[in-house]
């Protein structure tokens, strides 16, 4: 006695949907979509300094008048000329090969409560993005004296020269220069006695004409 062959079971379509599944709609594949956008948008903003730098090229930086006075939380700044050249009333005052000076007349006011030495890196522009991050420090003099003051005391306005040196041709007399101020908000700092300041970024742009260096007169030399 044979048995009998088992029925033949119906091959299951790959391409059909399961009991209990549905397929998904219009509503699911949108936010899929904005996912993936999403994603995108981090694999671009991550290498480029994250989500903070994206928001902070995509924001309106203030802009303020020669001469006006912008209120800080660390600084206050007031921007008044500009001089650029490798020409400086004091003969010394040589630039290296290549390089070149830009020169700016500032007030500016330590509001911190403490003596702050951040007034070297107080200002930025395109010309310095080319230095390496060391040399994008300032120079500061008092415009009375000429004495070189790296940390200025809180509360007190300074009338001040702030010099760079920059690759030349990067600036040229006659041709505006956009100067961004920084500003941030203070808190204890971890590794050190004093304040670390946070959050720092452009606050407000200040476009200066700079005159040629030669036209320069140092207010101690008069």
């Amino acid at each position: 006695m044979t048995e009998a062959a088992p029925a033949p079971v119906a091959e299951e379509r790959a391409d059909a949907p399961s009991p209990g599944r549905r397929r998904p709609g219009r509503g699911a594949v949108a936010a899929g979509a904005v996912v993936v956008a999403l994603t995108a948008g981090a694999v671009v903003a991550i290498p480029l300094g994250g989500w903070d730098t994206v928001s902070l090229e995509s924001a309106a930086i203030p802009e303020l008048g020669v001469g006006e006075l912008y209120q800080g939380r660390h600084y206050s700044v007031r921007l008044e000329e500009a001089w650029v050249g490798d020409v400086l009333p004091d003969e010394y005052d040589v630039p290296e090969d290549g390089m070149t000076f830009v020169v700016v007349r500032a007030t500016l006011r330590n509001e911190w409560r403490e003596p702050d030495s951040a007034a070297t890196q107080l200002l930025s522009f395109d010309a310095l993005e080319q230095m390496p991050r060391i040399a994008r420090r300032a120079d500061v003099r008092i415009a009375s004296d000429g004495v070189h003051m790296g940390i200025l005391p809180p509360g007190v306005d300074m009338d001040v020269l702030l010099r760079w040196e920059v690759p030349a041709g990067s600036v040229r007399p006659g041709e505006p220069i956009v100067f961004g101020v920084t500003d941030g908000r203070p808190e204890r700092a971890l590794l050190y006695e004093g304040t670390a300041w946070r959050d720092e970024h452009t606050a407000v742009q200040v476009a200066l004409v700079p005159r040629p260096s030669g036209e320069l007169e140092y207010p101690w030399q008069r």
